[in-house]
């Protein structure tokens, strides 16, 4: 079983490096969830959870650029001939519905 004391300060460290970058782009949504019960760390970011699990903090806030990438700047540009790949590998973590093991995208 994994030390809830480690990870709950964890998220209050994760969540203080990803409030500025948050405020800056008008995210008022966003938490870092800890589910000991299924033993997952997911980024919540708007209605997108983002699989967290064992990551440092240095690439949950890796996470939080992707999403910010793939969400602004993908929004109206084309990233040519790759853009499926380019788009896939950063959301290949993202978690898609209700669920947690069978709605992980891996790559």
């Amino acid at each position: 079983m994994r030390d809830m004391k480690y990870l709950e300060e964890k998220r209050l460290k994760v969540l203080e490096e990803i409030k500025p970058i948050c405020e800056a782009f008008a995210i008022t949504d966003y938490d870092y969830e800890i589910n000991d019960d299924i033993y997952t760390e997911v980024l919540r970011l708007n209605n997108t959870k983002i699989n967290c699990s064992i990551n440092s903090i240095s690439a949950v806030i890796d996470e939080v650029i992707g999403y910010l990438f793939i969400n602004y700047y993908c929004e109206n540009r084309s990233l040519g001939a790759f853009e499926t790949q380019v788009k896939n590998r950063i959301t290949s973590t993202w978690m898609k519905g209700g669920g947690v093991n069978e709605n992980i995208r891996r790559p």
